[in-house]
């Protein structure tokens, strides 16, 4: 089981974005997280992991892939 993070702005992209690894995971057992950043300020998390851009996905601690992605393009990371 994987734990994903997902760091959004809760714009259409991100939104796809989150839907798609949503969907991807739904049988698989993974925790999904969204972690929404706001403006210039972004949660301490994303800081942690000197995230920049959104959408962002963390995949157990380790930044896996920054922008959209689809959801058959995300199962190469779980």
């Amino acid at each position: 089981m994987h734990k994903i993070e997902i760091f959004t702005a809760g714009c259409p992209l991100c939104l796809d974005t989150l839907k798609a690894v949503r969907e991807t995971t739904k049988d698989c057992g993974c925790e999904v997280i969204e972690r929404r950043c706001k403006g210039a300020e972004c949660c301490d998390e994303a800081k942690e992991h000197g995230i920049r851009a959104v959408p962002t996905i963390v995949v157990d601690g380790k930044i896996a892939h920054v922008g959209k992605l689809s959801a058959e393009e995300f199962k190469q990371y779980i």
